[in-house]
Formats: structure tokens, C-alpha cells, sequence
């Protein structure tokens, strides 16, 4: 079957409570094991009122094999480059009142959807707490830290598109992500309900996802410089224009 059957004729289908959305770039190394992660959390609810969407960014190794592999993913191809982008491709046809955007190395808890589901009836946006794979000790104080990060009261202290949720009506009335930038393009949808509708945004320590720290421990003085990188971004828009994807 095509990409284009494959998506046309989950489209046809109804709609659901919940669509979880994974953008994948070249992600044969993470993506099982995410995928097996969501498909735990699905089971724990009733597997008809959820969906799973791959949304391929260009890759050139197995991704797209391994998500069409799983006979209950919704495998689509992005051809637009950057992450936001395919968030934003898998957003616009998913069929869910509730999107949830897990990266494609991040795997969330047994409970997840479930906890997601109860917490969207009082809330429109939400972000968890992440801790990185390994035991290691920088790898525990980075996550600490930037866990900690997250109470501070300002909106762009609200920043996590690794694992978060909002409803369709908060993505309509804020999103969609920025897809002129690759960091931070979250906050048109985390930071501005914080501002606007602060009762309605949640930032839930209750539950965490644990997610790769290569990014940091692939490149030399990874931890310092990613950490630049993002303070950087913070301070000034041009540190969220650019950022390598050549480590994987």
C-alpha cells in the first residue's frame, strides 16, 4: 500500500479521543522502542479512542520501515525539513480532540495516556517532567536542573515539545509551532496559554518520560555547549534558527 492509501485511509476513519504524534528524522536507532513504549500506554486505555502517527521528516534509513512495520501506526511522510514542520503536518490530520507530540527517542511512562486523558479535562496544554537515559551523573544533574527550570514563573520556562499535550482547541486558538525556528518552537502554544490562560496550563512532575541524552554525549564538551546553545535561544531569537540534527 502507498503513503498516500496508507494516510487516505485512516483519514476516511473517525474521529478519536487522542492523537499521539512522533516526528521521526532518520530515527531506525530510537523509534521501536518508543514505539513499543506508546503501544504499553495505549493498552492501559481503550485502544479504539487513540491513534499513533509517525510523520517522517525526510529520512534516509529505516524509519519508515520500522513505523510501517507496526500495523496500528499511521505512517506519513513530511516533506517540509524541520521538526515543528512535521508536528505541525501530523497535527493538522490527526483525528483526536487531544494531540499528544512525543519524540521519536523519548519514552513515555505505562500510565502516559491514560494520566493525559484525565488531566485534558480540566487542562489545555500540558508538559511532563524528562529524565535521560543512563544513570550517569551529568546526565542526572542536566535533567534536574532543567526540570527545575520548568517552576520558574515565566512562560518561556514552560518549553518542552519532547513530551506534551493540548487539546485541539488550545492548538487552534494558539499553535501551530513556529516553523521558522528549531528551538523553542513550542512556546506558541506552552507560553502563550501560560500567559493567557494560566488555570488551564499544567506542568505535571507526576509523570516523566525518559529520553536520549545523545545529543550531549555524542560531541565533545556536549553538556556545556548544548547548554550554551539553549541560553542562547532564550536570550535572543537568532540562537533558535539553527541547530545541527547530524547526531542522531
Amino acid at each position: 500500500m502507498s503513503h498516500s492509501n496508507i494516510e487516505n485511509e485512516a483519514t476516511k476513519e473517525g474521529s478519536v479521543d487522542l492523537s499521539v504524534i512522533i516526528p521521526a528524522r532518520n530515527e531506525e536507532s530510537e523509534l521501536e522502542a518508543t514505539l513499543e513504549a506508546v503501544g504499553q500506554a495505549r493498552a492501559r486505555i481503550c485502544p479504539r479512542v487513540s491513534e499513533v502517527m509517525v510523520v517522517d521528516n525526510l529520512s534516509t534509513d529505516e524509519t519508515a520501515s520500522i513505523a510501517q512495520g507496526h500495523k496500528d501506526v499511521r505512517y506519513l511522510r513530511c516533506e517540509r525539513l524541520k521538526a515543528p514542520c512535521a508536528r505541525n503536518y501530523g497535527a493538522a490530520r490527526a483525528r483526536g480532540r487531544i494531540l499528544v507530540f512525543i519524540d521519536a527517542d523519548t519514552r513515555i511512562p505505562a500510565q502516559g495516556l491514560e494520566h493525559i486523558l484525565e488531566l485534558a479535562t480540566r487542562y489545555q496544554v500540558g508538559i511532563f517532567g524528562i529524565r535521560g537515559q543512563g544513570k550517569g551523573r551529568r546526565s542526572r544533574c542536566w535533567w534536574l536542573f532543567w526540570n527545575a527550570v520548568r517552576h520558574l514563573p515565566l512562560a518561556h520556562a514552560k518549553a518542552l515539545p519532547a513530551f506534551m499535550f493540548c487539546t485541539q482547541a488550545a492548538f487552534q486558538t494558539y499553535g501551530p509551532f513556529d516553523e521558522s525556528v528549531v528551538i523553542g518552537e513550542e512556546w506558541p502554544l506552552t507560553a502563550a496559554c501560560y500567559r493567557q490562560d494560566r488555570e488551564r496550563f499544567i506542568y505535571d512532575e507526576s509523570l516523566y518520560a525518559t529520553t536520549s541524552n545523545r545529543r550531549m554525549e555524542k560531541q565533545r564538551f556536549g553538556y556545556t555547549l548544548t547548554f550554551l546553545k539553549y541560553v542562547w535561544a532564550v536570550l535572543h531569537r537568532s540562537g533558535r534558527l539553527r541547530y545541527s540534527d547530524w547526531i542522531r
